[in-house]
């Protein structure tokens, strides 16, 4: 999903932004030399949720955050389905003080994923849910985990900066289980020396971030209530 940005005329400003992570924690340490594409991307760390049964794998570079750019998630922003856990990689701010990772000479701001789980009547109100923080009308089905999912397009631009993701939700034991991908940029119209991801980096990284869900797992527990 392609968005329109708008250039503000404090661009550069603007587009050095804060990391927080879990809510209002510092930004990351960054790393002693730049990441390599392979670093970014290897799947070699599980997150678990014991009380709602999920499991997924993220990288282990990547830091414990539910914000990676200066736009926060569709997730993030909402006051029903605040995320239980996020994952995140950022680039920096701009214009770029240092080189962190293979993406440092583009206008990727970050990637991530954030994860929630809502109590809900039923799968229709989960479906609402997910629709409610979707800014398109429809949606596409996919099955991760042998489990099926409803999935929505989610987005936020403004100050020269957009996000855009994929929101996935699937109902089970009485839970709305919705997990967020999401690709931020910044218009590279509003900066000097840095290009736009080219079309195959934006499908590689779209591709990565798949793998994410196709790792989910939720196994709902066979122990009585109470």
């Amino acid at each position: 999903m392609r968005r329109v940005l708008l250039i503000a005329p404090f661009a550069l400003i603007s587009l050095v932004h804060q990391i927080p992570g879990q809510g209002a924690g510092q930004a990351p340490a960054l790393p002693s030399k730049p990441l390599t594409l392979t670093q970014v991307w290897t799947l070699d760390t599980t997150y678990t949720d014991q009380r709602h049964g999920v499991t997924f794998r993220y990288p282990s570079v990547w830091a414990a955050t539910t914000q990676f750019a200066y736009h926060p998630p569709a997730l993030t922003r909402s006051d029903e389905a605040k995320p239980i856990a996020g994952f995140g990689y950022s680039e920096g701010g701009f214009p770029r003080d240092r080189i962190v990772g293979p993406y440092s000479r583009t206008n990727l701001e970050g990637v991530g994923v954030v994860y929630s789980a809502v109590p809900v009547a039923g799968a229709a109100e989960c479906e609402a849910k997910a629709t409610s923080l979707s800014d398109t009308p429809g949606h596409r089905r996919a099955v991760f985990g042998n489990r099926s999912f409803t999935v929505h397009e989610t987005g936020q631009a403004g100050m020269s900066q957009s996000i855009d993701g994929s929101l996935y939700a699937t109902y089970a034991g009485h839970t709305c289980y919705l997990f967020e991908t999401d690709i931020a940029v910044a218009s590279p119209g509003a900066l000097d020396n840095i290009q736009a991801l080219t079309p195959a980096q934006s499908r590689d990284i779209e591709n990565r971030l798949l793998d994410i869900m196709r790792s989910v797992r939720i196994v709902l527990s066979t122990r009585p209530p109470g």
